[in-house]
């Protein structure tokens, strides 16, 4: 892009720096603070750090796409889903996963999602040694929850993990070249994976529904129906299972957070706390389709835009105390999920997950002892845990945690 006013020339932020995937909250503070919307030389982009600009974006497709091929990019067969389509070629595929959505019994999804948090909860007292939470708990959780919601037989652990990993290394592509062509491979055999169960999905679960209204819709190809259900599997697998271990870091690190079991309104309070301070999507792009004004800084065609949710999501303008949990907020409803045309097909099952493992956790009176620094995985668009090591025990719980 041209020379452009106001612009940054000195970076101050790196993305996949070992102090920000260790703790991001500071850098975007500080680049919040310097500007809200500013042209960033590391990113090549825009970065959009303020509640409002981010806000407007998103629910803007006129001006702003996530489907780059409107300024003549190429985009990888593979990448093009119900996540990168824009209006109106979006619609047919978002109406047709909506439509499959609504067929889900609401009540099963409760009572099924509750029976496998508190078995999950459950052989956590059995283990009788320190346990990861992260393996051992916050995916296992999301895998089986989401394929019991496919209607498909859970897929072997490390297999799908791999190529789960090679995803959202990939979405870091922009700042690390090296991990895109492994992300495109893994996206292609998770849709390979995926269309195979399309064809032999029964009549129920999320799948069988989706089939069957896929026949009755002429402008979904069957790559584009695969891809836009391997999409997503996987952000119902990877970004709750990232959810979950960030939640379960906070609360060991603050036990006292954790409600009593029959504090329903604490705990619907609390989850909506924990998505909005530690949901794992950091970050999300959009191109600019047409020449614009966001934050007063003019932004022109084929200029890229990233939107740091997670630093709007604590801006003190619309969330005051914004790095604390305040259960009597009233104020402000977060980005966690997105807003518009793009926003999560699958907030309400995350939350729902969220919410059963906090009610398994409080009914079990299981103590949750950290041994072990957290570890975070190298990643900066999808932040989340690697390892999680706790003991597991009565109600005492140090704290060697700083989220």
């Amino acid at each position: 892009m041209g020379e452009t006013t106001g612009a940054l020339r000195d970076p101050i932020y790196d993305p996949l720096a070992p102090a920000v995937i260790a703790g991001p909250h500071p850098f975007y503070k500080r680049l919040r603070e310097h500007r809200r919307v500013y042209w960033h030389a590391t990113l090549d982009a825009w970065a959009l750090t303020g509640y409002g600009e981010c806000r407007q974006v998103l629910s803007d497709t006129a001006h702003f796409g996530s489907d780059f091929r409107r300024v003549g990019e190429d985009i990888p067969d593979a990448q093009l889903s119900v996540q990168s389509l824009d209006p109106p070629e979006h619609g047919a595929i978002r109406h047709l996963l909506v439509s499959a959505l609504h067929e889900q019994s609401p009540a099963v999804m409760v009572d099924r999602v509750a029976e496998i948090a508190t078995a999950q909860v459950t052989a956590l007292g059995e283990r009788g040694r320190p346990v990861d939470l992260v393996e051992e708990f916050a995916r296992p959780v999301a895998l089986r929850t989401m394929c019991d919601f496919l209607g498909v037989e859970a897929p072997d652990g490390p297999w799908f993990e791999e190529l789960s990993n090679a995803v959202v290394r990939s979405m870091d592509a922009g700042l690390d070249p090296s991990r895109a062509e492994p992300g495109n491979r893994a996206r292609g055999e998770l849709s390979r994976i995926v269309g195979d169960w399309l064809r032999d999905a029964g009549d129920d679960g999320f799948l069988g529904a989706a089939r069957r209204a896929s026949l009755g819709e002429p402008n979904v190809s069957a790559a584009l129906l695969a891809n836009s259900l391997r999409a997503v599997l996987h952000a119902g697998y990877e970004s709750v299972s990232r959810l979950l271990g960030n939640a379960l870091a906070r609360l060991v690190a603050h036990p006292g957070l954790l409600p009593g079991p029959h504090d329903l309104s604490h705990r619907d309070a609390l989850v909506d706390e924990l998505i909005r301070l530690d949901a794992p999507v950091q970050a999300d792009a959009r191109v600019c389709t047409r020449d614009c004004v966001v934050g007063g800084e003019r932004i022109h065609h084929g200029d890229v835009v990233v939107l740091f949710l997670a630093a709007a999501n604590r801006d003190p303008a619309v969330f005051p105390q914004p790095d604390e949990v305040d259960l009597n907020r009233r104020k402000g409803v977060h980005l966690a999920f997105g807003r518009g045309a793009h926003a999560c097909l699958g907030a309400s099952l995350a939350t729902l997950q969220l919410r059963a493992v906090l009610a398994a956790l409080a009914a079990s009176g299981l103590g949750l002892t950290a041994t072990e620094a957290p570890v975070y995985e190298p990643t900066a668009t999808l932040r989340g845990l690697r390892s999680l090591t706790v003991a597991v025990g009565g109600p005492h719980r140090s704290v060697l945690l700083t989220p």
